[in-house]
């Protein structure tokens, strides 16, 4: 390890695959933020039993640039970061590999990228590993004389290498079924699957925190508590919700009470003033004029209430600061 302060905020590095078998392909990304020093360089140092089949540079990079030093165990892509590489900014580069197909037993092979500066000083660095295996799992539900069969062994390698996506989703199915977990494309399924109506144009965040709430929105449905929880969800705004009610009570012999009638003085029956402070930053996003907004939000509360209920909508657009 060197000696020099290391810090990853600069630099990132990730493998498509963590678990391979011998002779599979596999592909390092390196995403990093090019130093504010002159002669700098990026390194990814991988193990000698891996070969190097190709990489893909950032537009505009000239292909020319990477060159590949052997060492003793290892062997290092460097890139210099010269004048096409702009100080501050982000790139990745992406290095496709492949690995022997002489790897007998398990083995774990760890890759490292670093950028140094001129004086080979280590700016930032990074490392993953990831696991080879030499022979196939499922030999252990085979006979014992299977066991040592090269042939049997790489046969049933191939079956694995295609398994493995279908047999890692299974492993991960219970993810699928958390609101924070699940994928983007999965939120209207989930959504379905609760009969939560979703406005896709909202952004996901704000979908995911509804499905979330969903079981205590249906639990208040047509209650101040529900209204107010989807709707500050719904906006990512500040609501203040007014139920019309009576302040003086009085029944005398003259007064009658019905679906018409509401208690006190200057009240509506069944009536409700909701009050939205929003940034206009709504506006923008969803590329409607106050008036759509307006109309597009009533429609939503409609849905939240009571059928019989009136509503006083009053939005309240605000610059951000």
């Amino acid at each position: 390890m060197s000696a020099y302060p290391v810090t990853v905020e600069k630099l990132f590095l990730t493998a498509d695959q963590l678990n391979r078998y011998s002779g599979e392909a596999l592909t390092y990304s390196v995403r990093f933020q090019v130093p504010d020093t002159k002669e700098s360089a990026l390194q990814l140092s991988i193990p000698k039993v891996m070969d190097v089949e190709g990489y893909q540079l950032p537009a505009d990079i000239s292909e020319d640039l990477p060159a590949i030093v052997e060492r003793e165990q290892e062997q290092v892509v460097r890139i210099v970061l010269g004048k096409s590489f702009k100080r501050d900014e982000w790139y990745q580069v992406d290095v496709h590999v492949r690995i022997h197909t002489t790897l007998p037993i398990d083995q774990y092979l760890i890759a490292e990228a670093m950028l140094v500066n001129g004086k080979a000083e280590i700016l930032a660095s990074e490392s993953v590993q990831v696991a080879v295996y030499g022979k196939s799992k499922s030999l252990q539900y085979l006979p014992e004389l299977y066991y040592n069969d090269d042939f049997t062994s790489r046969f049933l390698m191939l079956f694995e290498s295609f398994w493995k996506p279908i047999t890692k989703q299974i492993d991960q199915v219970d993810a699928y079924f958390d609101p924070d977990l699940t994928p983007p494309e999965f939120v209207p399924w989930l959504a379905s699957w609760l009969g939560l109506p979703i406005d896709t144009s909202l952004p996901i965040d704000r979908i995911r925190t509804l499905l979330k709430k969903a079981i205590m929105l249906y639990q208040y449905r047509g209650t101040h508590r529900a209204l107010q929880t989807y709707l500050e969800i719904y906006t990512a705004g500040n609501v203040e919700i007014e139920e019309q009610r009576a302040k003086n009570f009085v029944l005398g012999r003259n007064s009658a009470l019905g679906v018409d009638v509401a208690l006190g003085t200057d009240n509506h029956p069944s009536a409700i003033i909701v009050k939205l402070q929003l940034a206009e930053d709504e506006l923008e996003r969803n590329q409607y004029s106050k008036e759509m907004y307006h109309r597009k939000l009533t429609e939503v509360i409609r849905a939240m209430i009571p059928a019989h209920t009136s509503i006083r909508l009053i939005c309240d657009f605000e610059q951000a600061a």
